[in-house]
């Protein structure tokens, strides 16, 4: 049931494009024509947002620059998050008071460092409230994949090989595309 909603989803939103007309496509579906609004309403923002996110990538590629400073919103939207890591993520850094942040930063925040007041090692990514494992991994892989540029993916590749002896990785996990 699950997978056929999306392929209902983008037969409705074909439908409309073919000029279809609302009452016709929510009649066919069975849904309300405000349910059809709001697929419509839904698809152009994912599309504006995948406009967004390739023009911040373009940009991070270009500057290959690990020190730059840049907004960080810009930053966690170009890494592709999902939206409840990347809230937690914004709120972390204004309760910081910190309203722009470098690629080295956040590559720093996956690595292991010791915890205050404790004996142990922990990626600082952890100790933000509501991000966890499986947001820690989503900014890992969000970083791997991404073309940084020639410095910057070195530099991560780098960073990741520590992490990776650090934590223990040898294949696959549950939350990683890391081989």
């Amino acid at each position: 049931m699950l997978r056929a909603i999306p392929e209902r989803n983008r037969q409705i939103l074909q439908m409309r494009k073919e000029g279809v007309r609302c009452v016709d496509v929510a009649r066919r579906f069975n849904l309300s024509p405000c349910r059809i609004w709001l697929l419509e309403k839904r698809d152009a923002v994912d599309r504006l947002l995948e406009e967004r996110r390739s023009r911040l990538r373009e940009m991070l590629r270009l500057d290959d620059a690990l020190e730059k400073l840049m907004p960080v919103e810009d930053l966690v939207d170009a890494i592709g998050v999902m939206v409840v890591a990347k809230k937690r993520l914004m709120t972390h850094f204004v309760a910081m008071g910190k309203k722009e942040i470098s690629l080295r930063e956040l590559m720093d925040m996956c690595l292991d460092v010791p915890v205050e007041g404790l004996d142990f090692m922990m990626p600082p990514l952890m100790l933000v409230r509501g991000v966890g494992k499986i947001g820690l991994w989503l900014v890992v892989n969000g970083l791997t994949k991404l073309d940084l540029g020639e410095r910057c993916n070195e530099e991560w590749r780098k960073r990741l090989e520590v992490a990776k002896q650090s934590w223990r990785v040898i294949g696959r996990t549950p939350y990683s595309g890391l081989d």
